[in-house]
């Protein structure tokens, strides 16, 4: 998952972005030197200065630097091979339409594309292994259960060379848990400083919800002044799982949470994405709409559009537009009830079109109309939205974002079929809310794409 320059993992990311870089470089001075284009030095490292800029574009957005990707091998590779894919695909679109950028300069940038690939891939490799062996060693202050759900969190996450040593506890905190989790327990809150001091621990992890906690905020401050690194559990917990923790959420800790909106200048790019790509999609995808249409009048009786009242930002209805899947009036005897994979109501044409997700194509149209966002939370019904919220009262709250054709939830976790399933949506869309950038959008846009090939509903 991504992760902001807020994130204590954040240095990890930004060294390997350094290193990608780096390879980048190397392999495109060691191919002017074997096959020297003709152009100038200076003029050639402008070049792949401009490079190295989609380089990292690309990598970021088919999640080269998501901790899921770079704790795996094989995950690695699959990320690399598509970047690599991406820009052959943008070089044969230069060579198509503007060749005399690339005049005299071809075998300089094969010669460079043969070298960058296996140089990344040893890097990455080196990388893996040198995180594994580099151990930060983590004191959690605090056991409440949002500590024990880091805890948890971080064992899951081996690869990514972070160790629990103990934990410190306030009088009167439950240690039961620490027991079940075999977490030591090594003193009172007051002893962080003494487990500095003995080299028990190289981060302190306040592992705290709430601002009024009694905390040993001198030493905390102390050690912080002195170099020691100190880090929120919430944004480690953030970082790592790709999620909000929600439980045990106050109002005001939304309310003065700076990164839940975003700004006018962000809005406008965002909005420019997605004119562009909606615009892009629906002319590319129009022999598909056709075929896909003329199938659905083949497999049943009804019409080719599906319309439904869905709820936009800030509540504001709006008419969703879907191929039909189900049924002709398919809630004519259920009613408002949330859909299932395996849903009787589906028609054999439906079932591939969901799983393929041409189905959502149609929407690209709201998109346009500035009803929905290419990525966003996914706009639920009015009678539904009402059950959610009366049960998880924080689910309002995404209606500040536009809904999305795709979403960061809906990459994540897929199709919800039952309403205990919307605490996980509602962690994840918190989490895009709060982490929202361009590169995270395409990203999810990356990700929805193969999966869309790989015909895998979410």
């Amino acid at each position: 998952m991504p992760l902001t320059a807020r994130s204590p993992l954040a240095a990890r990311i930004a060294l390997l972005v350094a290193l990608d870089l780096a390879c980048l470089f190397a392999a495109a001075f060691a191919a002017r030197y074997w096959a020297p284009p003709p152009v100038s030095l200076a003029a050639f490292a402008a070049a792949i200065g401009v490079v190295a800029i989609g380089v990292a574009l690309v990598l970021q957005m088919t999640g080269a630097y998501d901790l899921d990707t770079i704790g795996s091998g094989p995950k690695t590779c699959a990320s690399l091979l598509s970047s690599i894919a991406i820009g052959f695909a943008a070089t044969l679109a230069v060579w198509v339409f503007a060749p005399s950028l690339l005049s005299g300069s071809k075998d300089s940038l094969l010669c460079a594309a043969a070298l960058f690939l296996p140089l990344l891939l040893l890097e990455r490799k080196a990388f893996r292994s040198l995180s594994k062996r580099v151990r930060m060693r983590i004191v959690l202050v605090g056991a409440s259960d949002f500590a024990f759900a880091l805890a948890r969190c971080i064992e899951r996450r081996s690869d990514l060379g972070l160790e629990i040593v103990g934990m410190l506890c306030a009088d009167g905190e439950d240690r039961s848990s620490a027991e079940v989790y075999e977490i030591p327990i090594l003193g009172p809150l007051d002893h962080v400083e003494k487990v500095i001091g003995d080299d028990l621990a190289d981060w302190v992890v306040v592992a705290s919800q709430q601002r009024n906690e009694p905390l040993p905020a001198d030493q905390l401050l102390s050690l912080k002044l002195h170099g020691v690194p100190i880090f929120s559990g919430l944004s480690l917990y953030e970082g790592i799982s790709g999620e909000v923790y929600h439980r045990g959420l106050r109002w005001s800790a939304l309310v003065f949470d700076e990164r839940l909106t975003t700004s006018a200048l962000e809005r406008s790019i965002k909005r420019a994405f997605d004119v562009v790509f909606a615009s892009l999609a629906l002319l590319f995808s129009t022999p598909i709409l056709i075929a896909a249409a003329i199938a659905i009048r083949l497999d049943s009786k009804g019409p080719v559009f599906f319309r439904q009242t869905r709820v936009g930002r800030f509540h504001e209805p709006f008419a969703i537009v879907k191929l039909r899947t189900m049924v002709d009036d398919a809630e004519t005897f259920t009613g408002a009830v949330f859909a299932s994979r395996d849903d009787p109501r589906i028609t054999r044409v439906g079932r591939i079109l969901r799983r393929t997700h041409i189905d959502e194509l149609p929407q690209f149209w709201n998109v346009l109309k500035g009803e929905m966002s290419v990525v966003g939370p996914r706009p639920e019904r009015p009678e539904l939205l009402d059950e959610i919220s009366e049960r998880f009262p924080y689910f309002r709250v995404r209606s500040v974002y536009k809904p999305g054709v795709t979403g960061w939830a809906q990459v994540r976790h897929g199709y919800v079929d039952e309403i205990d399933g919307f605490e996980k949506k509602l962690a994840l869309d918190l989490y895009y809310m709060r982490n929202w950038c361009l590169g995270l959008d395409l990203s999810i846009v990356w990700t929805t794409v193969r999966t869309m090939l790989a015909q895998r509903g979410v």
